[in-house]
């Protein structure tokens, strides 16, 4: 079968359009969107896994699904934002643009521990690093412009407000900054 046959299926249709819109959603989060029920939507998932209309990956405790295979790093990355706590960690250092451990606790009062494992997963996976101030630890995002395109690039896909609103402020200084430098060439 071709692929144009297999989405006449409206179901897998709007599965597809759904995963092609949103890259690397897990099947709980597809099933939230569209409201599809779960044995349902299962069916269809690997029925399009198996057919290579989509791809389904398995990362961790998630196997997530795209419409085209993504950068392997992207991928990753994208991947661990999907995590809201983490995302909003991330955000919140690209605005300030490094930000002390206790700094972030207070912030989203959240217990030590838990910012720990966080901050870990982050710094495991290349996204931040850490520096050490004296006493205090302070982290920065490691490859900003990286992680900047992958959140705006994606940022419907995260269905969150704050992504919208720091990506709209990043575009807008990103494009005021390069206008800046063109009129000082002329």
């Amino acid at each position: 079968m071709f692929k144009e046959e297999i989405l006449e299926n409206q179901r897998r249709q709007k599965i597809y359009s759904n995963i092609k819109k949103n890259p690397g959603l897990h099947i709980r989060e597809l099933q939230r969107v569209l409201d599809i029920p779960l044995a349902s939507l299962q069916y269809h998932l690997n029925y399009m896994a198996r057919r290579n209309i989509i791809v389904e990956e398995k990362a961790e405790h998630y196997t997530r699904y795209y419409c085209t295979p993504l950068d392997p790093e992207d991928k990753k990355i994208l991947s661990i934002l999907r995590q809201k706590r983490i995302r909003e960690i991330v955000l919140t250092i690209l605005i300030e643009k490094k930000a002390k451990y206790r700094f972030i606790v207070d912030k989203f009062k959240m217990p030590t521990s838990t910012v720990s494992f966080y901050l870990k997963t982050l710094m495991d996976n290349n996204i931040i690093e850490r520096t050490k101030v004296g006493y205090e630890n302070v982290y920065t995002i490691r490859n900003e412009d990286k992680i900047a395109k992958i959140l705006v690039a994606y940022q419907s896909s995260f269905l969150d407000i704050l992504v919208d609103k720091w990506a709209a402020t990043w575009l807008e200084n990103r494009f005021n900054i390069e206008e800046t430098k063109e009129d000082k060439t002329e």
